[in-house]
């Protein structure tokens, strides 16, 4: 009898600390990815509606679009103006000769290139 209530609470124990250790791993990854993300010039706070982001970059739309096209070539099929990893960014998706997809994320405030990710599985 004894055994078994040990093993009971045991689990009562596992059951209440496994869903905390998971969360701050999640937590801890979360943080690791946003210090390992460029830094952009403007990394607004709260929750804002899209005219305000508008409202907030400094470089007009056709520059971030040039500076995207140099550093990816091709065909741009998505396009927008966005809050990640805390910097506002224009992220365009860009389709190159060779079929495959880029992600290339200029920094609403300088124009500066913040990060090409190829997608080599096209």
């Amino acid at each position: 009898m004894k055994k078994l209530l040990r093993l009971l609470f045991t689990a009562g124990l596992l059951a209440l600390v496994v869903p905390f250790a998971t969360n701050a791993s999640a937590s801890e990854k979360k943080d690791a990815d946003e210090k390992d993300a460029p830094k952009g010039s403007i990394r607004p706070e709260g929750k804002l509606k899209t005219a305000d982001l508008a409202a907030l970059a400094r470089i007009p739309f056709s520059d971030a679009l040039k500076t995207a096209l140099a550093a990816a070539p091709g065909v741009v099929v998505k396009a927008e103006l966005e809050v990640e990893d805390g910097n506002l960014q224009f992220s365009f998706e860009i389709v190159g000769a060779d079929k495959k997809t880029a992600e290339v994320e200029i920094d609403a405030g300088n124009g500066k290139v913040l990060a090409v990710d190829k997608d080599d599985k096209d």
